[in-house]
């Protein structure tokens, strides 16, 4: 879908940016992302258990599994969602990225656009 056959209600797609963060479980990942998606800071979170980490922790290094979440966003709206991940999070020091979207389906973009079009920030 290009700009000339898109909706006329739908916004114009702004750039996207994937927020990337690890969480001690499945429970908290989903939490934060529900949050996102309420709050419309973010149109679609995924979460991906099972992620293996290895990191240096107070002088040791540590292992623990994870759970991965992604949260597509608007790039306007990147600082307001890594604050509310980060306000959120489990962890004291969460691991919390912003990471550009270097192409995407205009239509996707759209959605996204327009499922964050009135986010609470």
């Amino acid at each position: 879908m290009d700009a000339d056959d898109r909706p006329a209600n739908l916004p114009e797609a702004a750039p996207l940016v994937a927020l990337w963060s690890t969480f001690p479980d499945e429970e908290s990942a989903a939490s934060a992302g529900r949050a996102l998606v309420e709050a419309r800071l973010a149109a679609c979170v995924v979460t991906l258990p099972g992620l293996a980490s290895i990191y240096r922790w107070q002088g040791e290094i540590e292992s623990a599994r994870e759970v991965v979440m992604i949260a597509k966003t608007r790039a306007d709206l990147r600082d307001a969602a890594m604050a509310a991940i980060a306000r959120s999070h489990p962890y004291d020091v969460p691991a919390v990225l912003a990471l550009s979207v270097e192409a995407v389906a205009a239509s996707y973009a759209a959605w996204v656009a327009a499922e964050t079009a009135s986010a609470t920030v």
